[in-house]
């Protein structure tokens, strides 16, 4: 029995070390304290605490880290965006009498408890791409004025199924449903980090 007492104490030792050369400091600074605050947390919670703060982008490559959204909360958002038809396009405007196609998606994930930044740039980074053939409703589409290059992405709509989108398209238009491939220039699709 005192063998076995010894090698646990030896193996929670080793998993003690290995975890602290995995953890790392970081300021996590809150409404009530100066960011000088510190706390340790092992690099995997490091991730999880910059992906949901935005204060880091993660690449798309890195995107397998992140946990994307339920198929329960991208029905949320598609039902709700789709509530907001007919409601006039602003550059800027989240709503709630008009939305840009950026806030009208932000405002659509809000409800469904995803928080997203207002920019289509932004939101193209904010969880993992997703291929076209596995898209689910409430994904985001994505369209740029050049395929190959993200800095040129300009539009985003909330996919709502049968190859059809919810979005708030330009100045003079209102939140409509358009297909995913009318505007042209598809870039590729997101599904929001939960």
């Amino acid at each position: 029995m005192e063998g076995l007492a010894s090698s646990e104490a030896a193996i929670t030792g080793s998993a003690s070390r290995a975890a602290s050369r995995n953890a790392v400091t970081l300021a996590v600074p809150t409404a009530s304290s100066p960011p000088t605050v510190a706390k340790m947390m092992p690099s995997a919670e490091v991730v999880m605490l910059n992906m949901r703060t935005r204060s880091a982008r993660a690449s798309p490559a890195s995107a397998s880290r992140w946990c994307s959204a339920s198929a329960s909360q991208g029905d949320i958002a598609a039902n709700w965006a789709l509530t907001q038809l007919g409601k006039p396009y602003q550059w800027g405007a989240a709503g709630p009498a008009t939305y840009d196609c950026s806030g009208l998606t932000m405002v659509a994930w809000a409800h469904a408890g995803v928080q997203l930044l207002h920019y289509t740039g932004y939101q193209w980074q904010e969880g993992p791409h997703v291929p076209l053939n596995q898209l689910r409703r409430g994904d985001l589409l994505f369209f740029a004025t050049n395929t190959a290059d993200p800095s040129t992405i300009h539009h985003v709509g909330i996919y709502i199924g049968s190859g059809m989108m919810v979005d708030a398209p330009f100045t003079g238009a209102f939140v409509r449903i358009d297909s995913m491939y009318q505007p042209g220039g598809l870039i590729g699709a997101v599904r929001p980090a939960g």
